[in-house]
């Protein structure tokens, strides 16, 4: 376990993956961790993963030892202990090790299958089969927790309320375990901070859980609320007076990151919550390696592995393709197979030429294009149809050896085949890679779209 120095960690923050909510990069976040001296930082964007390598990446290559915790703010529905039903309710789940990081993985995508786009529905029992390796805290104002605690002020109410909140932290800490669940406070200068913080604390202490202090970070810089404003309008389809006049948006700019000495003097009372931020910090160890190659695995005909399967369908295309067959075709040939193969590139070959296969034969328009028209081995499996033999095409422009898939992956060098299929019957191909792989083995890419001032403007 990495020892963390430092006097603060923030390990609830949000970035501009937060969509229509967060309000800085990913890139901009470490940095301004780093200017504080942040020993390490949290990523919890909500219900995915989205910015998890950009803030991995950025922290790794600030080159000052900034540990990058991964994680995600998770929406949770459905009935609590004892048929209280929480409604939507939001917890903070941290990475704390490989197969925690998995299994947040798996939660997400679990949440996201079962719910609508843009509404997951994420159970408390799904969080119980995949709890293994993650760290959990209550919550912002929208956790089940806190709701609880504020619904209501009359005595009796309110003593409904702390038994429900009591169920539900209890509940929790038998999912993830006592030392992997803790209560999460906040103070931005909200009215019902003065009711929730020690309530909070109250119901901690008597349940013997441990106290983190977040501040639910939305922007890197104070300024960055005026964005933030812009993103809520947008989200709900409003103006700013329209917004403010709501309700909608955040009162105050105090969810911006926050040096060790504010945060202390907010939560100078609590020594504990802010010293346990970097114990749980401590407790996250998650690489994310990037080396190692992680191709689907082709099925191939009996007596066959997936380099000699491509070898026979290339052979095939070869005497298709070339009558007769040249000298110079089938040593390029060979070339290419063999660095493929060195390369464990077989099954990657196969996958893409069984997609066009298919939607050639349902007669649905498809061309392979970009830097794969100089591969040979392509064009034989009808993937490409351009020659790359007669238009004197440089192979190594599409895929070059540098000794190994690690270091071929490491310099870039992994090969892209791009193929454009008929618009109207894209989805048709989409299905059949759903159901030759799968669903929980296939997974639709997304680019974000972001715009500079000319083009928003």
């Amino acid at each position: 376990m990495t020892k963390v120095g430092g006097e603060y960690v923030e390990l609830h923050c949000h970035s501009y993956f937060s969509l229509l909510d967060g309000a800085s990069s990913p890139e901009a976040l470490v940095a301004r961790a780093a200017t504080l001296g942040y020993p390490a930082l949290a990523l919890t964007d909500h219900d995915g993963l989205y910015g998890a390598v950009r803030f991995w990446q950025a922290a790794r290559e600030l080159g000052l030892g900034l540990k990058a915790i991964i994680g995600a703010e998770v929406t949770v529905v459905g009935a609590g202990p004892g048929g209280h039903d929480p409604g939507d309710s939001h917890l903070t789940l941290l990475a704390g090790t490989g197969q925690g990081y998995a299994n947040l993985c798996r939660i997400l995508s679990a949440g996201q299958l079962a719910g609508q786009k843009g509404q997951p529905r994420l159970t408390l029992e799904t969080l119980a089969d995949h709890a293994r390796g993650l760290i959990c805290l209550s919550g912002c104002r929208r956790g089940a927790i806190p709701v609880a605690l504020l619904a209501q002020d009359e005595e009796k109410a309110r003593r409904v309320a702390r038994g429900i909140a009591r169920g539900i932290a209890t509940h929790l800490r038998e999912i993830f375990g006592p030392d992997r669940f803790w209560i999460e406070i906040q103070s931005q200068s909200l009215p019902s901070d003065a009711q929730l913080v020690p309530s909070l604390v109250c119901l901690a202490r008597e349940l013997g859980i441990g106290l983190v202090a977040t501040n639910n970070v939305h922007y890197a810089e104070r300024s960055g609320q005026l964005l933030h404003d812009v993103l809520t309008c947008i989200r709900h389809r409003s103006t700013l007076p329209e917004a403010l006049g709501a309700g909608l948006l955040h009162p105050n700019s105090e969810q911006y990151l926050k040096s060790a000495a504010q945060m202390f003097a907010l939560f100078g009372e609590f020594p504990e919550a802010l010293r346990n931020t970097l114990r749980v910090a401590e407790q996250c160890e998650v690489c994310l390696d990037f080396s190692a190659q992680r191709l689907p695995a082709f099925p191939v005909p009996e007596g066959h592995m997936p380099e000699s399967y491509l070898r026979h369908l290339c052979r095939e295309g070869l005497v298709r393709r070339f009558n007769p067959v040249t000298p110079q075709a089938a040593a390029q040939l060979d070339h290419e197979l063999g660095v493929i193969e060195r390369l464990g590139l077989a099954g990657y070959f196969l996958v893409v030429w069984d997609i066009v296969r298919f939607a050639r034969e349902q007669g649905i328009r498809c061309q392979g294009r970009g830097s794969a028209a100089n591969s040979l081995a392509a064009y034989l499996l009808g993937i490409t149809q351009v020659d790359p033999l007669r238009h004197n095409l440089l192979f190594e422009r599409f895929l070059s050896e540098g000794g190994s898939a690690a270091h071929a992956a490491s310099a870039g060098t992994m090969p892209d085949i791009d193929v454009d299929f008929a618009a109207d019957r894209r989805e048709e191909v989409i299905q059949y890679v759903y159901e030759r792989y799968g669903e929980e083995h296939v997974g639709m890419v997304c680019n974000v779209v972001t715009y500079r001032a000319r083009s928003a403007l």
